[in-house]
């Protein structure tokens, strides 16, 4: 057995944040996420956290490990961790984190590819490779947590994940929306010189999202 931290919490109920210590079981392959559940299972069932599919595809689990933005079904257990909500981000209880602002987020900037965004369908599109790789984001929002200059609450200020959704679509053949316009009103600029967006599953974010819609590469493929 090993002893790890959990942040506890419940604002709406006025309790305010408090580390609280459990003992857990550790053996080979031991992830946060088991640990988590463990301790629901056995000693605490008002554990509030999140989870789905438990390999990395969704990205429910994130939580903050020593510091960091991690996803806890692939943090391997260790001693001594201190699991927190991800940082910069409005929490509901625990480790959960209020999700309610992504929708209207989504539905202010139209982020879906609308009509007309190829009069005619070529034989086959070709795609760019960024993105392919700002495809695989599993929305765990790792990325604001991780960004010194997000503010959560401010619609006028976005963050790594809001030009991540932009991205897909700028890189999207099949979109004629000014993605660049929505991400220059939402202060993309201020990233210029950060670089210092991280992705737990490896996404190039200012490689393949923010300097694009920054004005950099903005080549797109519409098929051949």
């Amino acid at each position: 057995m090993i002893t790890i931290s959990v942040e506890r919490s419940d604002r709406e109920g006025g309790r305010e944040p408090v580390l609280e210590g459990y003992e857990v079981p550790i053996d080979d392959g031991a992830t946060v996420m088991g640990a988590l559940l463990h301790i629901y299972e056995t000693s605490e069932s008002n554990l509030a956290f999140r989870c789905g599919c438990r390999n990395r595809d969704c990205g429910l689990c994130a939580v903050d490990v020593n510091g960091k933005p991690r996803l806890a079904c692939i943090t391997p257990l260790k001693k001594g961790l201190v699991i927190r909500p991800l940082r910069r981000l409005p929490v509901a209880r625990d480790l959960v984190i209020d999700r309610r602002w992504i929708m209207p987020f989504l539905e202010r900037f139209d982020l879906f590819v609308r009509d007309g965004g190829l009069r005619e369908w070529p034989p086959r599109l070709s795609v760019p490779a960024e993105h392919a790789r700002l495809a695989g984001c599993a929305e765990c929002l790792s990325c604001l947590a991780a960004c010194p200059s997000f503010e959560s609450g401010r619609e006028d200020i976005g963050g790594p994940y809001h030009f991540v959704k932009l991205a897909q679509l700028h890189w999207d053949p099949r979109d004629s929306a000014d993605r660049r316009a929505q991400a220059a009103q939402l202060g993309i600029a201020r990233c210029a010189g950060c670089r210092k967006c991280a992705c737990p599953l490896g996404i190039p974010i200012y490689r393949a999202a923010v300097a694009p819609l920054a004005g950099g590469r903005s080549e797109r493929s519409a098929g051949d």
